[in-house]
């Protein structure tokens, strides 16, 4: 579980990168686990979710769609 200054943090630098790279989304956090949309140009939302499995601090990543909206 992230403490709710660890969240701040985090959302922080998320923000930034999203900002950085036209991406929009939502991330939902509870109980130490998160559910994340990323929204964006197609090569940004992959590159933004390759870098979030490929990061050891992540485990059991589902991914349930990948359908352009």
């Amino acid at each position: 579980p992230l403490s709710t200054s660890a969240l701040d943090t985090l959302l922080a630098v998320c923000r930034r990168h999203n900002q950085r790279n036209n991406i929009t989304g939502m991330l939902l956090y509870r109980d130490g686990d998160f559910l994340q949309i990323l929204e964006g140009e197609e090569d940004a939302v992959k590159e933004t979710y390759s870098r979030i499995v490929t990061d050891p601090r992540h485990r059991g990543i589902i991914l349930l769609d990948e359908s352009p909206i």
